[in-house]
This record gives structure tokens, sequence and C-alpha cells, in this order.
């Protein structure tokens, strides 16, 4: 019956026969490993659009559904992992394996005539090959492939005559957001793969038409396609399937914080196999000079590659091709090494910056994971992150704060980039783990007081504070020092400390005891209902949300450190006010939300040191 069955179809079809020219065809000098360079890239091909169409299943196009739709494809989706991992790293594997099979051709001659129509289809397949991977670049929109793609449209807005014109086309407009993403996702689940499928089965085509291009005289006698080369082309395919499985398991396909137009993002480069060109366009400066690295030296060098079978007619030209081949293939190896070394050896200020960068980024990523595996809102995940603590705190405080406050740990057992800011010349206090037991102890110790850390480098250090902790607890009993530490500290009600000063009544109430009588504090400072306003700061609910709050929006008011108890050139080096003022847009005004965010960045649990 089944022989019956397959009779009928192959009188309506011929499959037997179009089985046969596939299958046995005949290999001049036998099957080589050389030649399976060609059947990986089909093969990668083959497999990113498998899981590209079920990643698209998946995958929902706009602002505020991208990085949702990615997320749930890396955290949630039953091997979703693997999936998007196997996308991303065979798209990386076709670029190597192009650069490879470009070599073999070039090397065996196999540009030349009559293959030469083969080698373009080729070279414009490897356009496409880089075409998909910038679009798909974007496609998370993540602050990664979000501000690194607004490099990548800017090279072609350089572009003479059309720039303008062909950026606005592939943006959308003049704004990036959601005609850029779903423009992106059309060109790379639409219009770039079916260019490839058209140009491969062209290129595919004409190869057959051809044959390979054995070296004469023959080494090996010819065999058939089946099952010599088959086996060959079947080892090769399931290595790179096994390295990119590997890949994908050990180094899971990045997914970064959500792309935030308002946020920029420092440490934005492009994929690996497009740190060459990056690095090659530094040489670069000006308009003029961005218009030479980034269009007409590569159309230059494009063009000459067009050209290497006219040039390879002769031997000679065919020796200048491998050895131009050669060249550029070392040269842009070598470019791609020395951008990765500029941003990573840590040696310079520059490359200190970037892996600063590198880590705030990877921290906002992490952080955004955590929150949107709380649930996402339907205002998008982007909205969790501008109203996080840890994020948004900390991008409020580096930009209204460390101006003159450091923000971490001195003994650097802290190491998450979002508590840590270190600026080189601060003129202000450390606030790393404020109010907390350990830093209120800081700054009742005389040697710590006068550091940088504390008064050291502010308009206090001449001040009477510092002058009273000098004279009066340099020889203090230690137990005194740490009862003051904790009653003081208790008063902010940290979230990171709730037991434990629910397990210090009687310190704390020996501290309170020591503030108010043995060691006067209240001569200057308010605690509780003991003392007055105007001399020093109120100790009363001192580090505590609503003090911090208050503290922040006007530190000169009477409260604190009241305007009348310095002169004019002190005042001016004071801490300025912050107070929200819905008329005043500076950079000096807080909405009362953002008031919440800083102290609550300051005072959140993960930010209090250990005691």
């Amino acid at each position: 019956m089944i022989s019956g069955t397959l009779e009928w179809l192959d009188n309506r079809t011929g499959y037997r026969a179009l089985l046969r020219d596939v299958l046995y065809e005949r290999i001049p000098g036998g099957a080589r490993w050389r030649y399976v360079w060609g059947s990986t890239l089909a093969f990668t091909f083959f497999v990113q659009l498998v899981t590209g169409v079920a990643l698209w299943m998946y995958y929902s196009p706009s602002t505020q559904t991208a990085w949702e739709s990615v997320y749930h494809i890396e955290f949630q989706l039953y091997g979703g992992w693997l999936l998007r991992g196997m996308h991303h790293y065979m798209a990386q594997a076709m670029i190597v394996l192009m650069a490879l099979h470009l070599m073999q051709v070039v090397i065996d001659g196999a540009y030349r005539a009559p293959r030469e129509v083969n080698f373009w289809l080729g070279l414009l397949l490897m356009l496409v090959v880089f075409a998909l991977g910038l679009t798909g670049y974007l496609l998370p929109w993540d602050q990664k492939g979000y501000w690194a793609t607004q490099v990548a449209t800017k090279i072609m807005g350089i572009t003479p005559l059309v720039g303008d014109e062909l950026k606005m086309l592939v943006v959308g407009g003049n704004q990036y957001g959601h005609q850029t993403l779903t423009r992106f996702f059309a060109l790379h689940a639409g219009v770039l793969p079916g260019l490839m499928i058209l140009l491969l089965v062209m290129h595919l085509a004409l190869f057959r038409k051809h044959g390979v291009t054995p070296k004469l005289p023959y080494a090996r006698q010819e065999c058939d396609f089946w099952p010599d080369q088959v086996l060959k082309d079947g080892v090769a395919c399931l290595a790179v399937l096994v390295i990119v499985c590997f890949l994908s398991a050990m180094f899971r396909a990045e997914l970064g914080a959500p792309a935030d137009p308002a946020v920029a993002y420092n440490a934005a480069r492009p994929e690996w196999y497009y740190l060459f060109l990056f690095q090659f366009l530094k040489c670069f400066h000006g308009e003029t000079g961005e218009v030479l690295g980034a269009i007409l030296l590569p159309g230059l060098v494009f063009t000459l590659m067009a050209l290497m079978p006219f040039i390879g007619c002769w031997k000679l030209g065919h020796r200048f091709n491998i050895g131009f081949l050669t060249a550029l293939m070392l040269g842009a190896a070598g470019l791609t090494i020395a951008a990765l070394y500029e941003d990573f050896n840590g040696r310079t200020d520059k490359s200190k910056s970037h892996l600063s960068a590198v880590a705030i980024a990877h921290a906002e990523g992490q952080r955004a994971h955590q929150l949107a595996a709380e649930g996402i809102d339907p205002s998008g995940a982007l909205s969790l992150v501008r109203d996080d603590i840890a994020v948004a705190g900390y991008r409020l405080f580096k930009r209204h704060c460390a101006t003159c406050h450091s923000h971490y740990d001195v003994h650097g057992k802290e190491t998450n980039p979002l508590q840590t800011i270190k600026i080189d010349k601060p003129t202000a206090s450390n606030l790393f783990g404020f109010a907390s037991r350990s830093w209120v102890k800081g700054i009742l110790t005389p040697d710590q007081i006068k550091s940088t850390h504390y008064f050291g480098d502010t308009v206090l250090a001449k001040g009477d504070m510092v002058e009273w902790v000098v004279d009066n607890l340099t020889n203090a009993p230690r137990e005194q020092i740490e009862n003051v530490a904790i009653a003081l500290s208790a008063e902010a009600k940290l979230p990171g400390q709730e037991k434990l000063d629910a397990d210090s009544t009687n310190q704390i109430a020996s501290g309170r005891e020591l503030i108010i009588n043995e060691l006067s504090c209240i001569d200057c400072h308010k605690f509780g209902d003991e003392g007055a306003l105007g001399m020093a700061p109120d100790l009363t609910g001192y580090g505590s949300t609503e003090w911090l709050m208050d503290f922040i929006s006007n530190p000169a008011s009477e409260r604190f450190y009241a305007a009348d108890n310095y002169d004019d050139e002190e005042a001016d080096k004071m801490m300025p006010p912050f107070a929200p003022h819905p008329e005043d847009s500076g950079i000096n005004s807080l909405t009362r939300r953002e008031l919440e965010l800083i102290t609550g960045w300051l005072r959140a649990a993960w930010n209090q040191p250990q005691p």
C-alpha cells in the first residue's frame, strides 16, 4: 500500500527525480569539510525562521507591550529563554559563518567566471544579514537597543542628498517611538526575511547550476553529495546547534530596563559585529568626516569587493583579492578588539566610566525584572521603573544631589551600583546609610566628623558641632556614644532596623537620657518636648520620612540650619532648598512624589548598612 501511494505521488509530482537531482549531485574532487560553510549558513537561517516565528507568536510590537512581551518570553514562558537565546546567538553565528564562507569562496576562486552573479548575490545576502541584526536589536525595546539604534539611524541621517528623508522613513517621524518600533519589526520579521529567501533561492539555484569549484588536479575521486558531503554538513550543523544551545544556557540573552527616552544610556554600544565600524568612526570628526568614515569608505570597500570577479581574472589579481579580504577581516577583528579593550580595560577614565555605566544598566535591568515579576501595570513596565524607589531614587539623587554628596559604602561591603555614587570632590557629607546607627555613630566620633565623609569639606567644618564633638566626646565612654547613636537612629524608624530598635529599648532610653541631660544636646537642638528651634537641626524624628522631606525641601528653615545663624558667604555654600514649586521648573525644584522617592531611596531597607 505504501509503495503504491509513493508511486502515485511520484506520478503526480515527480519527487523522485527531484531527490535524485538534489542528493546525487556529483562533487568533483570528493567531499570536503571546507564546503560545509554554505550549508551551515542555510541551517542557521532556517533555525532563525523557526525560532523567529515562534517568538512572533508571543511578541507584541508596541512601546507599551514590546518589553513586557519579551520579559514574558524570557522569564515566564516555558522554555522561552532557550527559544530567545537560540534566536539571539544563532544570529551571531550567522555573522561568523558568513565571514568563513566568504573567505572560503575567495580563496577557492569560486567568485570568478561563470560564478560572478552568484558571488554578487552572496554579497547582497551579507548586507541583508547585517540589516537583520540591526533591526532586531531594537525589538526588545530596552535601554540598550533603544539608544544603540539611535546611533545607527543617525548614521543614516548623514547620507548625502537623501539622509534626512531616509532617517525619517526608517524612524517613522522625528521622534523614536511606536512608529519606529513597528517599522523595525516589519522590516525584521517580514521584508528582510522575504528578501533573504528570494536571494537565497537564487543563490542556491546558481550554485547548483555551476557546482563547487575544486582545486585542479583533483586530489580525490569525485563522489555524490549523498551521503559523503551530507554527513559532513550534518556534523557541522550539529556542532553549530550544540554551541548555540550551550551559549543560550550559559549566557542568557540580555534584557535591560525598559526603554526610557528621558534617561540617557551611557553604556550604549552596537552588537559586537558592528563594533569595528563604531571604532573606525572614532577616527573621523565633524559631519564631513562622518560621511567619509560611515558612507564613502565602507561604500568603496563594498564596491571593491563587488569588483573581485573582474580583478581576479588573472593570477596576480586573485592573490590581491585574497590579500585584500584577509586584511579586511584582520582589520575588522583588530578594530573590534580595540573597541572592547578601550571599554573594558578599566585603566582609563573613559573605560571606568563605561564599566560603571554597564554595571548600572545591568542593575537597573535586574531591578526591572524584579518589579515585573510582581506584576506589570496596564500602563507598562516603564511606569514601574520610573516610580521605583531603587531606580528612580538613584536617578534623582544622582541628578540633584551628586554635585555635592557622595553615596557609597566606605568599607566597600556594598557593591550594588544603584546604591553607589562616588564623586571626585564632594563638598557635603557621604549619605550612605544616612540615619543608621553606624552613620550617626560616625558623626559623634571626633576623627570621623572632621573627615570628608561628614563635615570635613563643608561650611560646617569649623562650626560649633565639630568643635563640641571634639571637646566633649573625644574621651567619652564608648557605651555612651553607642547609646546616643542608637537613640537617634531609632527616631528615623528605618525599615531595616525595626527589629533592632524593638530589641534595644533600654539602650534607646539611656541614649535619650544622655541627649537631654548629661550631654545637654538640647542646649542647641530641639528633641521631643525639650529644647527650642532655631539654633541647630531639630532631632525630633531625626532621619524619618517626614523629617527628611522637610529638610530636603528647605534646609535653611528654622527647624534645621536657620539662615540667621550664618553670614552671607556661609549661607551661599549651604544646601539649597528643593521645595516643590509648580511655577518653577528649575533644577532645584522637586515634586512631592520626587521627594518621596529620593527620601525612600535614602531610607530603604536594602540601603541600610549593618550596625
